[in-house]
């Protein structure tokens, strides 16, 4: 009987193969797109270790479902064997590394495509493949490359920056692989040639903090950070509270701005040569937005959110309650579009978390395997690789692999 790994037919990614070596959060979370969206993904642990996301109690339950686990050392001798056949019938490779890591040991890309020309190679790194020896091999995490782009900058309140949380560089990045991954596959698909892709973490976070960025590039001046929660350029936007709780709104547009001035009593500032009629947004820099603001503040502590929401609505202005984690299991968008889901774990376990996101109405991406235990589909892999058992308990006892 065979022991060869079986990947359920399912969503858009139905039959792309992806192997991936990488640790911790933003590598894996591109790896986990691909997972839940159908493609047949095989996750790399080193044999003399499991992964440190391992340690943590519930979060790898969700990041490392549908996933397939090979334990393998990738840079001895007999590791790297198994990994050039593994990558021959591959379409994609996703590794995330202190900058050229697999390079310098001998896998190359030009190496990768000698066993597989289509190959899709995603780099992930907090400082790219190549650069100055000062940064690129440079380990980094999430503030580290929030720091280093200008991003952590950005954020915080107007005495102090702080990065944003919880890891924001760290999934973008896996966003920038995932997006780049398949733009890079279609482009093989039609060509028959295979592609390398550098993302630095750093510079994802360069662009997700362009908006302003470009302010500072093209007049040198660089936006403040935010006042307590609101808009640092725009008054009416941002963060208020309410008599019980807290609520975010945008007041924008000619009639938003006309109809909330008139609410506040100081509709007398709207049609003046400062605040003509038709002004989209209260500037922080016109003298009546300090009025403006603290008119609002006034207005809506005074308020339940429920009232304050049903207000905004009425002007049409754009507005939600700010949410605690108790209140989104029950929160009726959230239970009608399932964005909560429930699986059960190897240990029969059951575990809640988000569903699958996108969307796909004709080919749906679903989780159908909680996430395997450390080593549990080494030797199905090198079963269908071609191992024998003896061959697989060899590479066993010398601890090249590990089977669980």
């Amino acid at each position: 009987m065979s022991n060869k790994i079986q990947t359920p037919k399912f969503g858009p990614l139905s039959g792309m193969k992806v192997v991936f070596s990488a640790i911790e959060i933003a590598g894996p979370f591109s790896a986990q797109m691909f997972a839940e969206w159908g493609a047949e993904v095989i996750w790399i642990e080193h044999s003399a270790y499991p992964d440190t996301i391992r340690v943590q109690e519930n979060y790898p339950e969700l990041s490392r479902r549908n996933l397939h686990a090979l334990s393998l050392n990738v840079f001895s001798e007999e590791g790297r064997e198994v990994f050039l056949k593994l990558i021959e019938d591959a379409d994609v490779f996703i590794e995330a590394s202190k900058g050229p890591a697999f390079a310098k040991r001998g896998i190359t890309d030009e190496l990768l495509w000698e066993k597989n020309k289509k190959l899709v190679i995603g780099h992930l790194s907090g400082f790219g493949q190549y650069g100055t020896e000062e940064y690129t091999h440079l380990a980094a995490y999430n503030t580290i490359a929030q720091a280093f782009s200008g991003y952590l900058m950005q954020n915080g309140d107007v005495d102090q920056p702080m990065p944003a949380f919880p890891y924001t560089a760290d999934y973008m990045a896996g966003f920038a692989v995932t997006s780049s991954v398949l733009a890079a596959v279609y482009n093989a698909e039609k060509t028959g040639i295979g592609e390398s892709i550098d993302v630095a973490m750093y510079e994802v976070m360069l662009r997700v903090g362009q908006y302003y960025m470009m302010d500072y590039l093209n007049g040198g001046e660089m936006c403040p950070r935010m006042i307590k929660g609101k808009d640092p350029l725009y008054a009416g936007c941002g963060l208020y509270k309410c008599n019980d709780g807290y609520i975010v709104f945008e007041v924008v547009g000619g009639n938003q701005v006309k109809e909330i001035f008139n609410l506040l009593g100081i509709s007398e500032y709207i049609g003046t040569e400062e605040i003509p009629e038709g002004t989209q947004l209260i500037s922080r820099k016109m003298s009546a937005s300090q009025l403006f603001e603290d008119k609002l503040d006034e207005y809506f502590e005074a308020l339940p959110i429920e009232e304050a929401l049903a207000l905004l609505a009425k002007y049409k202005i754009a507005g939600a309650k700010v949410l605690d984690a108790h209140e989104l299991q029950s929160n009726p968008q959230y239970i009608a579009r399932d964005s909560f889901t429930q699986w059960e774990s190897m240990e029969g376990k059951k575990v809640t978390g988000p569903n699958v996101m996108p969307k796909f109405k004709n080919n749906p991406g679903k989780i159908w395997r909680a996430k395997p235990s450390y080593g549990m589909d080494t030797k199905g892999i090198l079963n269908e690789l071609g191992y024998s058992e003896d061959s697989i308990n060899e590479l066993a006892k010398n601890k090249i692999i590990n089977i669980g």
